[in-house]
Formats: C-alpha cells, sequence, structure tokens
C-alpha cells in the first residue's frame, strides 16, 4: 500500500474522519478521493488547499509522502547528497550535470538529440527542466551517456524538490 494512503488513514482514523466525511468536507466525490489516494490520479493544487488544514500537515510533509511512493530510498538519499553538494543555488543540477557529460564525451545536445532521435528543442527543455522528462527520453539519454537511469532520477528529485522535503522522505 502507498506511504500517502498509509498515512492519511492514519490520521483520518485519529481525527475519526471517514472518506465519506472528507469528500464532504473537500467537495471532492469519494470514488474521486480514492483513485487519487491509491495514485491513479495526481492531486491536484484546488484539492491539497483544502486537504492540508483537514490533515493540519504542511505542505512539505505531504510532499514528502508522495515522494517515498514514487522514488526508492536510494535515489531520495542520492537526491539529498547531490543537493547538500551542489555548489550552486540557481542552477538546475539536471542541466549541470548533464552538460559536464555532454562536454567531456564533446558532444552537443544536438548531437545527443540526433543519437536519441528526439527533437532538440524537446529535449532542451528537457535537460533545462521546462518540461518533465518522460520514461522513454530518461531511458534513451541514460544509455547514449552511460549513466543510469537512478543517477539521473536522483538529478530531477533534487531539483523538484527543497533539501527539507528530500529529508523529510
Amino acid at each position: 500500500m502507498l506511504n500517502i494512503k498509509n498515512q492519511t488513514d492514519k490520521i483520518l482514523k485519529e481525527k475519526s474522519i471517514s472518506y465519506y466525511e472528507l469528500s464532504k468536507l473537500t467537495g471532492y466525490d469519494v470514488s474521486y478521493l480514492n483513485n487519487i489516494f491509491k495514485g491513479k490520479r495526481p492531486f491536484s493544487k484546488e484539492l491539497l488547499k483544502k486537504l492540508l488544514p483537514i490533515l493540519e500537515i504542511s505542505k512539505e510533509e505531504f510532499e514528502s509522502w508522495i515522494i517515498t511512493d514514487k522514488y526508492p530510498k536510494e535515489i531520495i538519499e542520492r537526491a539529498i547528497r547531490i543537493k547538500k553538494e551542489f555548489p550552486y543555488k540557481r542552477k538546475s543540477v539536471l542541466t549541470v550535470k548533464i552538460d559536464k557529460i555532454l562536454e567531456e564525451k564533446d558532444m552537443s545536445r544536438t548531437a545527443l538529440a540526433k543519437q536519441i532521435n528526439y527533437s532538440q528543442s524537446g529535449l532542451n527543455r528537457m535537460i533545462t527542466g521546462k518540461i518533465n522528462i518522460s520514461k522513454p527520453v530518461l531511458e534513451k539519454v541514460s544509455k547514449a551517456l552511460d549513466i543510469s537511469q537512478e543517477e539521473i532520477s536522483s538529478w530531477i528529485l533534487a531539483d523538484k524538490h527543497s533539501l527539507q522535503v528530500l529529508e523529510m522522505a
């Protein structure tokens, strides 16, 4: 069972709130809420605004529950190490790391895009964090750069979340 569901169930039980009551408090259908807590749908910002005060938890704590459901412990720990050691505050870990590997391989982003048979503009938007990296592209970049998908995932995770959230996970 998902950590987010376990944690939410625990709090709801302590507060004697059923999912039916939670649906009334949030204005969302019970089946919709169940699908969200089972990981079948993402949490909307609107739902979080209503849910967090009911659960009496911070957004950071809630995010940490989501992270533990999405990523193995090793990737989270690696992201924490990277976040602590990364020397730049305003630069993306993913961008810096990939550009460094490309430089070491005497390769451009254009050449990488051609090698993985993906649009250069799309790949650039992924590398710079403007859009999420899809699973197929992650696999191709991993193979082309000879770097594990887990390593790249840890860079993405370090970029997306604060050190506080990662440490809570």
